[in-house]
């Protein structure tokens, strides 16, 4: 990766706080805004914070990836009775030895899961959830349905900021590649916002600085007008835009940021210019993973990177098998270069978690394409120190709630199974939070050890 394929300057490192309020908003469920975060209720346990050293990818799949793509058992058996309102291809869906669709990356999920690096989670499930894609990105990205309007990410900064537990010097502790979403990192559930230290650091999906400028008339710069011949790294620029937004700037959290330029740049010097062990794909999901993974092993003090996975999303209500096998298998690649490239560093604490926004009906639409279900398969990569290596945990069952069209895979009568809002509650756990319930509306972390399972975290 050359040097210039990061974004280094000012406005890239903007805070989340400036750039994320810019995004439509129209599909989210109003919530209270004045009801606060229960911090205060937190019960935080800095040694197993520290002894953890946890550093988390969140990996958010926007649009719902459909549950095939770690589950295909039920294809055969809608195949062979004619269920689905247009019948499956005798091609494209290959079961591999542990269900995985071979043709979506499933060969890639078997090598994980043979050498103890993914736990599969096949039940996540919500009996009462809506279909409709901002409500339930709304309520897995804030981790909560109890209407505490802060993401998961920006909720976990909170507890680690009131318990003393990162360093106000620590640098690049929160990242969002490709602008994340800003569900994950939104923060209006609190009387004081963070301190810019926490918020996060911003950078473009292609790991370029895109951002053109020009100056209005009363000397203030606009940034994104992609017709302006000026670059941002124009020799000048920084000292011209460090006045500029000192005398225009209302936002003093910016302004910080903008001081620490010079020391994130350094730093971004270092990690761009090394050597990786591993190989990334060039595809968008590639290029993602591996500047999440150079800062995260370079820089103990970032604890969470966020993105979305899957460049252009999930909601296949056409196509579906061509897209999502396409998809899959980038996402997975950019995956497994990721975890061997963790494993090189010695870095068994850093983990890597997919989730979205539901999983999809398993009929074949009349446009070959899925629609919206409730179960979704959650994989949890890497982080050998922190869980127990589970493998699979899940059984489901074929429900036709309506025949032909509304086929769902569902926990089986008596399987494990959770609600998204304990993904969040196990981040939290992880981290040293020891009631994440209070922070999710009443749901605990992932552990399935009442089902014969061990326990999924290790302590």
């Amino acid at each position: 990766m050359k040097r210039r394929e990061f974004i280094k300057s000012t406005l890239g490192m903007a805070t989340a706080a400036a750039l994320f309020p810019t995004f439509a908003q129209g599909d989210v469920v109003p919530v209270d805004q004045s009801r606060p975060l229960p911090v205060d209720a937190v019960q935080f346990d800095k040694g197993v914070f520290e002894k953890n050293g946890a550093q988390t990818i969140i990996v958010f799949l926007s649009g719902g990836m459909s549950d095939v793509v770690g589950n295909v058992k039920h294809i055969d058996e809608i195949k062979v009775a004619d269920m689905s309102i247009k019948k499956y291809p005798k091609g494209g869906i290959t079961p591999t030895d542990n269900g995985f669709w071979t043709e979506a990356g499933g060969e890639i999920l078997e090598e994980l899961l043979a050498d103890g690096s993914l736990n599969v989670f096949r039940t996540c499930y919500n009996t009462s959830a809506s279909l409709a894609h901002g409500l339930n990105q709304k309520r897995y990205m804030n981790g909560n349905n109890a209407g505490y309007n802060s993401g998961i990410v920006t909720t976990l900064m909170h507890v680690l900021y009131r318990n003393g537990a990162i360093n106000p010097g620590a640098l690049l502790s929160n990242v969002a590649i490709d602008g994340s979403d800003y569900r994950l990192l939104e923060d209006g559930a609190m009387p004081a916002m963070l301190p810019d230290f926490l918020r996060p650091a911003s950078f473009n999906r292609g790991l370029q600085n895109v951002y053109n400028y020009r100056k209005t008339s009363d000397g203030l710069v606009t940034v994104g007008d992609q017709t302006a011949t000026e670059k941002l790294n124009r020799a000048n620029f920084s000292a011209e835009l460090t006045a500029l937004s000192q005398q225009h700037n209302l936002y003093d959290a910016l302004s910080d940021i903008f001081n620490r330029r010079q020391e994130m740049s350094d730093f971004l010097d270092t990690v761009i210019n090394e050597s990786v062990p591993v190989e990334y794909p060039k595809t968008i999901d590639g290029r993602k993973m591996e500047a999440a993974m150079r800062i995260l092993v370079n820089n103990p003090q970032t604890k969470v990177v966020s993105m979305l996975g899957g460049h252009s999303g999930w909601d296949d209500h056409s196509g579906a098998i061509a897209s999502h096998s396409k998809r899959a298998t980038e996402l997975f690649e950019a995956i497994r270069a990721a975890v061997r490239h963790a494993e090189a560093a010695g870095k068994e604490n850093i983990n890597i978690v997919l989730f979205g926004d539901f999983g999809r009906n398993m009929t074949l639409n009349s446009a070959d394409g899925w629609d919206h279900g409730n179960n979704q398969v959650v994989y949890w990569f890497g982080g050998k120190k922190l869980f127990n290596s589970l493998g699979i945990v899940g059984e489901t069952k074929l429900y036709e709630m309506v025949k032909k069209y509304r086929l769902y895979s569902v926990p089986a009568d008596n399987a494990f199974w959770f609600q998204p809002y304990s993904i969040a509650a196990t981040i939290y756990a992880m981290y040293g939070i020891k009631n994440p319930e209070v922070l999710t509306g009443g749901y605990g972390a992932i552990d399935p050890s009442s089902h014969g399972y061990a326990t999924f975290l290790k302590g």
